[in-house]
């Protein structure tokens, strides 16, 4: 009843009754979630004892981690077991993402887990994945299994842990839903027991937000970096004196650590105090696929964008609906005193261990400078909003922006480019639904073929972001998921095919070819053997095509191969080559 208690006062004096009900209605479905996971336990899906490199709510580009991810002595082709009884429901397959990946229904227990990164999986599962693959022509699949097909016991064996899609290493990445909803749920409170944890969460930084036109920090109207010092117990001491007026808000850069492991994980709990009162608070033990882009309102994008650090915003923008922050306010602080504002930040973890964070804000009379916003075209955080120029449109529809938006633009040249560069916003601005976003192409290149122009996003550092689009009357058509700068590039290079160690397929009984493009990025590809289809399994990561010679489709003798590759512009490169074995 812990956190129905501290939290209720806060809900009580919110200004609109109706989220009041919400809020409250939501904690009590976390409550009895809470009671229904403490009488759970999960066996370990693998034969050694558990090791986590990655933690739930861990932040991601784009995204909160949806699960934990378990240590596999950094190898693969470790046995993994069915954690409870239950039966396989879904079987996906993708070159990207979760690889090979198992997904298990739990009736009784109420939930699905996932497992991700698969190696390979057990005979019956590679039957019918490899028989809809052929079926379907493509190494991507993703099957629903019905209930009596596959069924499982706990501890049966349903594949082996591998390193499969977008991981970054050989691991086990484990998810727990919720079967009504298929919400994602901290699969730590099922482990907690079998997971030694003594360590308290560790701050790196902090950052001060002034309001524009509201707020100034140290005679400011910009964003500041606090340094810290650790006192004698090393708890994080503010190094730096804080002097503002008016309305500012804070943001935490912190890790949390486990014993015998160097890897970093996320917050559990965060709660922030001014003079005693709680004015945030953030509880991550659940989420919903449809919530998890707000984490680029839960943390500053802007600072992650630009210099891949996470900083976790203890106020909440109006745009974001996360159910996991509860605040009172906003989570703003109000400087409007000429004395000391005693903000406490203490940062929690599943088992308790907290790091309390003590900033002292001396409240002193500054200059506030209104914003400066002439130039700039305003944007309601709660509307549908279109910008047009020259040469471009932009629609973003409702509830697309966290926060109101006086966005600045400009229009510039960019040799080597087929249109304008048009610099929407001085600084990255995340949407949390897709904008139709048309440019129009330079009317030198309209005679180009359509299907080789498209639009990219030209990054700070140089980068280019392929979006690509539609052609339509001289215009491309793309969707984005930011606000920045973009222009239209024509893309008319093929793919470039490499055999790898060709010399040695016959002796592996396997061919290994690599694929690469330059600008647009691989769209599809095709595999044939003596003119029928052949399963390549493509790692994307590595951008590396495999196949297995299959005894059961591939008689012994002399063959000859096409590797067909198209790239999302079209254009299209062929390999051909024959062999025996």
């Amino acid at each position: 009843m812990y956190f129905l208690r501290c939290t209720l006062p806060l809900l009580s004096n919110h200004q609109n009754i109706k989220m009041n009900k919400i809020l409250v209605s939501v904690f009590i479905v976390l409550f009895g979630t809470a009671i229904r996971t403490a009488a759970q336990q999960l066996s370990n899906p693998l034969d050694f004892p558990i090791q986590l490199s990655g933690g739930f709510c861990d932040l991601r580009a784009n995204h909160f981690h949806a699960g934990i991810d378990f240590r596999t002595k950094g190898t693969e082709g470790h046995a993994l077991h069915a954690v409870s009884n239950g039966y396989i429901s879904r079987i996906s397959v993708s070159p990207w993402g979760y690889g090979l990946a198992i997904y298990i229904t739990h009736p009784e227990d109420d939930i699905i887990t996932v497992y991700g990164h698969m190696q390979r999986f057990t005979g019956p599962v590679t039957d019918i994945v490899k028989e809809k693959q052929y079926e379907e022509e493509s190494f991507a699949v993703d099957l629903n299994i019905d209930p009596g097909v596959l069924p499982v016991k706990q501890g049966d064996v349903i594949g082996y842990s591998g390193n499969s899609g977008s991981s970054g290493g050989p691991h086990l990445h484990f998810e727990v839903r919720d079967l009504q909803n298929n919400n994602l749920l901290d699969p730590l409170t099922y482990y907690k027991s079998r997971v030694t944890d003594t360590k308290k969460p560790q701050v790196k930084g902090l950052m001060i937000y002034p309001i524009e036109g509201k707020g100034v920090v140290n005679g400011s109207s910009h964003k500041q970096k606090i340094e810290f010092k650790n006192d004698a117990n090393g708890d994080p001491v503010v190094s730096t004196a804080i002097e503002a007026w008016g309305e500012i808000g804070l943001g935490i850069s912190a890790i949390d650590r486990i014993d015998g492991s160097g890897f970093s994980y996320g917050l559990k709990d965060i709660l922030q105090t001014v003079d005693g009162r709680e004015t945030f608070r953030s509880h991550a033990d659940r989420f919903s696929f449809e919530e998890s882009r707000s984490i680029n309102s839960y943390t500053d994008y802007g600072e992650w964008s630009r210099n891949r650090v996470f900083y976790i915003k203890t106020f909440v923008e109006p745009g974001c609906s996360l159910r996991m922050v509860a605040s009172r306010n906003s989570g703003m602080i109000q400087i409007d005193e000429e004395r000391i504002y005693h903000v406490m930040i203490t940062l929690s973890d599943l088992y308790g261990n907290a790091c309390p964070v003590s900033i002292p804000i001396k409240g002193k009379k500054q200059e506030i400078q209104p914003a400066d916003t002439a130039g700039t075209h305003r944007m309601r955080w709660y509307d549908y909003n279109i910008f047009a120029s020259k040469g471009i449109r932009l629609n973003i529809p409702r509830n697309s922006l966290y926060g109101n938006l006086c966005m600045y633009y400009n229009a510039s040249s960019l040799k080597g480019y087929k249109s304008t560069l048009h610099t929407l916003h001085q600084t990255p601005v995340p949407l949390h639904r897709p904008a139709q976003l048309s440019i129009h192409i330079d009317s030198a290149y309209e005679s180009i073929m359509n299907e080789q122009l498209g639009i990219v996003r030209m990054g700070h550092n140089g980068q280019r972001s392929w979006i690509g689009g539609t052609f339509r009357d001289g215009w491309i058509d793309a969707e984005i998921s930011e606000l920045g700068d973009y222009t239209i590039a024509y893309d008319i290079k093929p793919p470039v095919i490499t055999p790898v160690d060709p010399g040695k397929w016959q002796e592996r009984k396997q061919i290994k070819i690599r694929i690469t493009d330059d600008l647009s990025g691989i769209s599809t590809y095709r595999g044939e053997i003596d003119g029928r289809y052949a399963l390549f399994c493509f790692d994307g990561k590595k951008a590396l095509l495999t196949y297995d010679f299959d005894s059961e489709r591939l008689p012994p003798g002399y063959h000859r191969l096409k590797l067909s590759i198209t790239d999302r512009c079209g254009n299209r490169s062929i390999y051909e080559h024959t062999f025996t074995w």
